[in-house]
């Protein structure tokens, strides 16, 4: 990898950090509809989010589609959609297919919560974009497009980066490629 390229890898792989913060953030403290007491974490909002996108893609929503659409394991994804349920975001349905399995729907609080976090979302990135022209904003919204294209289509090598941080554990020196 050249100079360049590895400096301006760099700066993109700092930014997308700095913005996972900054968006996880403002969800660490706010508060569901249902138990005033509860946290609305980003995993809720990722959880609703996967079941709002699959129940437009397939006719019934599972926790194994939430697992294959947020790409976490299914005793992952049990954990997360339980917790969204106890959150008053996704509540489980009977199936329409098959009477031994449960379909995953959001709640009225569900659609609620995504649709004002997608407002939310919007009207912030139009406050950070207000002072960028409209042709540069295109050529954003076109190249962030293709990154995000880019990074489906690349799927992260798992096993070589659990081998990685097995090594850092180790205290074996870190190789780069």
């Amino acid at each position: 990898m050249e100079v360049q390229e590895k400096q301006d890898v760099t700066l993109i792989d700092e930014a997308l950090l700095r913005l996972r913060r900054i968006w996880t953030r403002q969800l660490r403290s706010r508060k569901a509809g249902g138990d005033p007491g509860r946290p609305v974490l980003m995993s809720n909002i990722i959880v609703v989010n996967a079941v709002h996108r699959l129940s437009r893609e397939c006719a019934e929503v599972t926790v194994g589609g939430v697992a294959e659409q947020v790409d976490v394991d299914p005793s992952t994804a049990s954990r997360l959609v339980n917790d969204a349920i106890a959150a008053g975001l996704v509540e489980r349905a009977a199936s329409r297919v098959d009477a031994r399995r449960v379909r995953l729907v959001l709640t009225e609080a569900g659609h609620r919560v995504r649709e004002a976090v997608a407002r939310y979302r919007r009207e912030h990135l139009g406050r950070v974009l207000a002072d960028w022209d409209p042709q540069e904003r295109e050529v954003f919204a076109r190249m962030l497009a293709r990154f995000a294209e880019a990074s489906i289509a690349t799927p992260a090598d798992t096993a070589r980066f659990d081998r990685l941080v097995a090594e850092a554990l180790a205290g074996d020196p870190v190789q780069t490629p």
